[in-house]
C-alpha cells in the first residue's frame, strides 16, 4: 500500500531470534522489566475467575510474568510500578471489533484521545462513510492518521462502496474488487468490512465475490451485514465464508446467525441499542457465550465523553445480569479470537501486548490507569500522551460538496398526476432505537397536483440529493414517526453514499436548510420560520469536524438543543435521521434516485393509488 510514516507502535508481534532471546531473558528476570503491576486482582479470561493479589511483568511492549514472584528480581532502577494494593483490579484493554469513527464526527486522533481514557485499547474500524466520498483516497488517509496515535487501530477495506451493486444510490467513489486486492495485505487491515450488499453475494456477483476471495487468499476476516435475513437468504450468504455481524435486534435473528456459524457482536451504540434485548441469550436461555462479543457501530462524541465507549457497554451488560467476568471476556478475548488478533491481544498472559486497564471498581468499570503496549498511556484517568504530530488532511477532503443547482421548492414536492384529491402512499416509518425502519401506507392530500401534509400527523417531508457529482438527482417521499413538529433538518451525513439527505413540515425550509449545509461545507443545519436555528460545520468529506473532540462535543450539544426547538428530543437524533438513506437495512429507504424497497433491492413508486376529487 505505501507508507509515508512509521507507526508508533506495533500491531503485530514480531518475531526474531534476538527478540526471542530478550524475552526469554525478561520472563526469568535477568532483563529488568520496564514496568510491573503489583498486587492487583486480576480477571483471567482464559479460566474465567480473578487471581487476587498477583503480579504482573512487563518488558517492552510485552507481558512477560504474571502471578506470584518476587518482584524485586525483575524491578530495575527505571522500572515503572503501579500498586493495585487498594483492591483494584486489571483487566486486557478493551477491544472495539466493528466501529465507524466517522460517526463519532471526530478525525481518527480525535476519536482515540476521547476513547483511551475510556479503557479501549484496540479498535477494528471500518471506513465505509469517508470512503463513501473520498473512496480509496480516504481509507488510506484515515490509515495514515492512525499511525500518530498510541490507539491500535486496525482497518477493514470497506467491502460495500457503494453498499449495493443494484445502482440503488449515487456514491461519490467506488472501492473495486482490485482496490481491495491492493489493500487488503497491509498490516492495519483486518479484513474486508461488512459485506452489506447480501443480494450481491446471493446472486453471485462476481466483483461481490472477488473481494471476498482477496480477503481469505491472505488469511483475512470478512465481516458481515445481515439485518433480519431470512434463513434461506442467510445461508448462502454464510456459506461463502462471511464470519460475523453486528445487527441483529432480535432474538431469534442472533440465534439463527450462531447456529449458522456467525460471531454475533452484540451492537450497543448511539442510536441502535440491540444489548438489552440480545442480553436473554445470556441472562435467561444460557447460550454459550464463545460466538458473542460487543460492539458499538456507530458511536457520536457526546456519548463517549458522557457514558464512555466500551466500558459504558460493559456496565450496561453487568446492569442486566451478564457476568462481569463473562462480560470482560466478551470485550476482550472474544472478540480478538474473532479479529484473528488473539495471540498478541485479548489475555493478560506471557508473550501478549502489554494491553491493560487498572480499575478502580470492577463492578462499575471505573478507568483509572491504561496501558497499550506498556507504555501508560492514561493515569488517574487523564491523558498522559498527547504529543504525537496532528494529522492533517488534504485540500481535496474539504471540497465534497457538488450540488448541481440551486435547489427550489419544486424540486423537493412529490407531484402527482392530479389536481386534488387524495392519494395512498408508502412512507418510510422509523423504529427508534433500531435500525430497521417499516413499510407504512398513509393518505395524504393532493394539492395542486402535489402531495402535501395532513395536519397534527407524525408525518414529514423527505429527500435526498445527490451532492458528489452535480447530477441534479433528487429522490423524494414521507417519512413517520420522527416527532418533526415544524421547520426543517438537512445535513450530508446520510449513510452510506453521504447524499444531502432532508426532512421537514415546510418545502421551503428544507430548501433553506439544505443550502445552509451546501454553504459550510458539509455539515449539519436545523431551520424554522425562515431562521436558521442551529447548525454543525463538518468540513471534512462533509462528515467529521477537524477540531478537537471537547469542541465538537460543545458544537454538537449546541445543536441539539435547537432540534428540540423543532421537537426532535430523543436520542441521537441525527443517526436515524441519516440512515433514511440506507438501502440495505429493512424495510424501506430514500435515496437520490427514489423509494427503495430494500428486501426486494428495487426502486418503487411510492404512490399506490390516486383518488381524484
Amino acid at each position: 500500500m505505501g507508507s509515508s510514516s512509521t507507526p508508533i507502535k506495533p500491531l503485530r508481534r514480531k518475531y526474531s531470534i534476538d527478540l526471542l532471546k530478550k524475552l526469554v531473558s525478561a520472563a526469568k528476570g535477568r532483563l529488568k522489566s520496564s514496568l510491573i503491576l503489583r498486587n492487583v486482582n486480576l480477571v483471567d479470561v482464559i479460566v474465567g475467575d480473578i487471581r487476587e493479589g498477583v503480579n504482573v511483568a512487563v518488558w517492552g511492549e510485552y507481558v512477560v510474568r504474571v502471578g506470584y514472584f518476587d518482584i524485586d528480581r525483575y524491578r530495575g532502577s527505571d522500572t515503572v510500578v503501579i500498586d493495585g494494593s487498594r483492591g483494584e483490579v486489571a483487566v486486557p484493554g478493551f477491544i472495539e471489533p466493528h466501529i465507524h469513527i466517522e460517526s463519532s464526527l471526530l478525525t481518527v486522533q480525535e476519536f482515540a484521545r476521547a476513547v483511551m481514557p475510556h479503557g479501549t485499547t484496540t479498535v477494528a474500524a471500518d471506513p465505509h462513510e469517508i470512503g463513501n466520498v473520498l473512496g480509496v483516497r480516504g481509507v488510506k488517509l484515515f490509515i495514515e492518521e492512525s499511525r500518530h496515535t498510541p490507539l491500535r487501530v486496525f482497518f477493514y477495506i470497506p467491502s460495500s462502496v457503494p453498499p449495493t451493486s443494484l445502482g440503488l444510490d449515487t456514491p461519490g467513489e467506488v472501492i473495486r474488487p482490485e482496490d481491495v486486492r491492493d489493500l487488503i495485505g497491509a498490516e492495519e487491515v483486518i479484513g474486508l468490512g461488512e459485506v452489506m450488499d447480501f443480494i450481491g453475494v446471493t446472486s453471485s456477483n462476481e466483483d461481490v465475490l472477488r473481494k471476498i476471495v482477496y480477503a481469505k487468499e491472505v488469511g483475512k476476516l470478512v465481516d458481515g451485514h445481515a439485518p433480519q435475513l431470512p434463513e434461506e437468504v442467510l445461508v448462502p450468504y454464510v456459506v461463502v465464508g462471511i464470519e460475523g455481524d453486528h445487527e441483529s435486534a432480535f432474538l431469534d435473528e442472533a440465534l439463527m446467525k450462531l447456529r449458522n456459524g456467525m460471531r454475533v457482536l452484540i451492537r450497543e451504540g448511539s442510536a441502535w441499542r440491540d444489548l438489552e434485548e440480545l442480553s436473554k441469550m445470556l441472562t435467561y436461555m444460557k447460550v454459550s457465550t464463545r460466538y458473542l462479543s460487543f460492539a458499538s457501530d456507530d458511536l457520536e462524541v457526546l456519548d463517549i465523553i458522557r457514558e464512555g465507549h466500551m466500558d459504558r457497554v460493559l456496565r450496561r451488560a453487568v446492569s442486566l445480569g451478564i457476568d462481569p467476568i463473562t462480560a470482560v471476556q466478551m470485550a476482550t478475548i472474544n472478540t480478538a479470537e474473532y479479529l484473528g488478533l488473539a495471540k498478541e491481544l485479548g489475555a493478560i498472559t506471557p508473550g501478549r501486548f502489554a494491553d491493560m486497564v487498572i480499575l478502580e471498581r470492577f463492578r462499575q468499570f471505573r478507568v483509572r490507569d491504561v496501558i497499550i503496549g506498556g507504555k501508560v498511556v492514561v493515569s488517574d484517568g487523564k491523558l498522559t500522551i498527547d504529543s504525537y504530530p496532528r494529522f492533517k488532511y488534504p485540500g481535496y477532503a474539504y471540497r465534497t460538496m457538488n450540488i448541481k443547482r440551486d435547489i427550489g421548492s419544486d424540486d423537493l414536492a412529490l407531484k402527482v398526476g392530479a389536481e386534488s384529491g387524495r392519494a395512498k402512499v408508502v412512507a418510510v416509518k422509523v423504529v427508534l432505537g433500531k435500525a430497521v425502519t417499516k413499510k407504512e401506507v398513509v393518505e395524504l392530500p393532493i394539492v395542486n397536483g402535489h402531495l402535501e401534509l395532513p395536519r397534527g400527523l407524525d408525518i414529514a417531508y423527505a429527500a435526498t440529493i445527490e451532492r458528489h457529482h452535480g447530477t441534479g438527482n433528487v429522490g423524494k417521499g414521507f417519512v413517520v414517526g420522527l416527532g418533526l413538529s415544524r421547520g426543517a433538518i438537512a445535513q450530508s451525513v446520510a449513510h452510506d453514499v453521504h447524499n444531502v439527505v432532508v426532512v421537514g413540515k415546510s418545502l421551503e425550509e428544507m430548501v433553506k436548510a439544505v443550502n445552509e449545509v451546501a454553504g459550510m461545507g458539509g455539515g449539519m443545519a436545523a431551520v424554522s420560520n425562515g431562521v436558521v436555528l442551529g447548525t454543525l460545520p463538518l468540513p471534512i468529506a462533509g462528515l467529521i469536524s477537524d477540531k478537537p473532540y471537547e469542541d465538537v462535543a460543545r458544537e454538537l450539544s449546541s445543536y441539539i438543543e435547537s432540534l428540540k426547538l423543532l421537537n426532535i428530543n430523543y436520542h441521537a437524533a441525527f443517526m436515524t435521521i441519516a440512515l433514511l438513506s440506507l438501502p440495505v437495512i429493512p424495510e424501506v429507504r430514500i435515496t437520490d434516485r427514489g423509494v427503495v424497497d430494500v428486501i426486494k433491492g428495487r426502486i418503487i413508486d411510492p404512490i399506490i393509488e390516486i383518488k381524484e376529487d
